[in-house]
């Protein structure tokens, strides 16, 4: 189970929870956290595949 499916599965579990308790007020909460983790690994990732791509474009030899 990779990291993104278990903040899937936990997302699923909180949606199931509000469900059965509409006064639940964590919910929203839960799911900002959880979006801004999202946001925070597609971040990284980003910067990390950057760098590799640049690294690689500045190593091609033109003449």
């Amino acid at each position: 189970m990779t990291a993104f499916d278990a903040l899937k599965e936990r997302l699923r579990q909180c949606r199931h929870l509000a469900a059965q308790r509409p006064d639940r007020g964590s919910f929203t909460t839960e799911t900002v956290i959880v979006t801004a983790i999202l946001v925070g690994i597609a971040v990284a990732v980003g910067a990390i595949l950057l760098a590799k791509v640049l690294a690689k474009a500045k190593s091609i030899d033109l003449g």
